[in-house]
């Protein structure tokens, strides 16, 4: 297994990200001594986040200097707000990358740096240029194919057709972070003529994410239960033997009326449903208790009820918009979204009050990129 060196913060996605795809990694950061965190291990590998610290040229230098690291290649983000980029890129061995890049592109960036330094190793073998160039466009396409497959896998997951009702109006927005992500929606009529609403959110991302999902939606199709909370614990039921260790999905389950506006809803781990009254403009919250779906074993969820009156609005959500940060480093949270549900257009679509909330979302984010997959859900009783 390659073991890469990271410096940056261990929560960040990248990481976690580059565990997916098999790599062994050790964090530190800017609080932690690099000597102590090193102790003699072999690396692959340094990746250093240069937008978490300034000192990025310092560390280069350091690692440079040091016997162990002198010859392990050095993988090193940048923004626009990082100093000494030239001073870095004149090291060796060292390549700089733009932080604008998606996660995929630098994933991809780390593993031509190893395959270059095992190509030409310490062992006395050694490539020739167009071999190493024909191995790196190997693996390439290898990697492209795969995220062009998990993504077709995803994309089967969603409804190509929301369902269309002079009774309501409903509106999407998904935004993957990458070309796999980790939500999935799904919206369609039940066989008694009500709509199903769910939105969920499989931990992690990548091919394995993308199969987990369409586990999670073949068994929320074998479920075969009318009300939420029993279709998630018959989901749990199936899904929490299969799935491997540390891997789980949060999701949110509605089941409405459109006949009466009738809502009933069942969450499992996942972010309580909001609920905007078109007469008073207050956002009210529907929780209940529930268990991530596969994080345990046999569990029963609670059903929370509620009635939509003509104008009111209902919206489901992802955790990738109340856990987004600002650069002050503040969530956006539930009290945000809820203030910018409460401010949509009052006699707007469906889609203009999507709109009118990413509008809001993306002012709090003051430019920086997402870390998670945003998708939103959003049904407004007409009549």
């Amino acid at each position: 297994m390659d073991r890469i060196f990271y410096f940056g913060e261990n929560t960040e996605q990248l990481p976690r990200f580059l565990e997916r795809l098999g790599y062994f990694v050790q964090g530190t950061s800017a609080q932690k001594p690099v000597p102590d965190v090193l102790g003699g291990n072999q690396f692959d590998l340094i990746l250093i986040d240069g937008r978490i610290t300034p000192e990025a040229a310092d560390l280069c230098k350091f690692f440079r200097a040091q016997e162990d690291t002198r010859q392990v290649p050095i993988v090193c983000i940048t923004d626009d707000l990082i100093a000494d980029v030239e001073e870095i890129t004149a090291l060796d061995r060292i390549e700089v990358v733009q932080s604008q890049l998606s996660i995929g592109t630098l994933a991809s960036r780390i593993a031509t740096q190893i395959r270059l330094r095992k190509v030409a190793g310490d062992d006395g073998k050694r490539g020739t240029l167009a071999e190493i160039n024909a191995a790196l466009r190997e693996h390439n396409a290898r990697f492209q194919k795969d995220l062009e497959e998990a993504r077709a896998i995803q994309q089967n997951l969603l409804p190509r057709i929301l369902p269309a009702d002079p009774r309501f109006q409903i509106a999407v927005s998904y935004e993957p972070l990458e070309q796999v992500g980790g939500d999935w929606y799904f919206v369609d009529y039940t066989e008694n003529k009500r709509l199903l609403l769910n939105v969920a959110d499989v931990s992690g991302h990548g091919l394995a994410a993308a199969f987990i999902g369409s586990m999670t939606k073949l068994a929320m199709v074998a479920a075969e239960q009318d009300k939420p909370d029993k279709r998630l614990a018959v989901m749990n039921h199936y899904l929490a033997p299969q799935l491997p260790m540390g891997r789980f999905i949060t999701m949110g389950t509605c089941v409405y009326d459109p006949e009466t506006g009738g809502v009933q809803w069942a969450r499992a781990g996942h972010g309580p449903a909001l609920i905007l009254r078109a007469d008073s403009r207050q956002v009210i919250q529907l929780w209940g208790e529930g268990f991530p779906l596969g994080f345990v074993g046999e569990t029963q969820y609670e059903l929370t009820e509620d009635v939509l009156m003509p104008g009111d609005v209902l919206l489901l959500y992802t955790d990738g918009v109340t856990e987004a940060q600002n650069r002050a480093m503040d969530q956006y949270g539930i009290v945000r979204l809820s203030q910018a549900l409460s401010r949509v257009p009052e006699r707007g679509s469906a889609g203009e009050m999507v709109k009118s909330i990413l509008s809001e979302f993306s002012s709090f984010l003051e430019g920086r990129l997402l870390k998670d997959d945003v998708t939103l859900l959003l049904l407004k009783r007409e009549r």
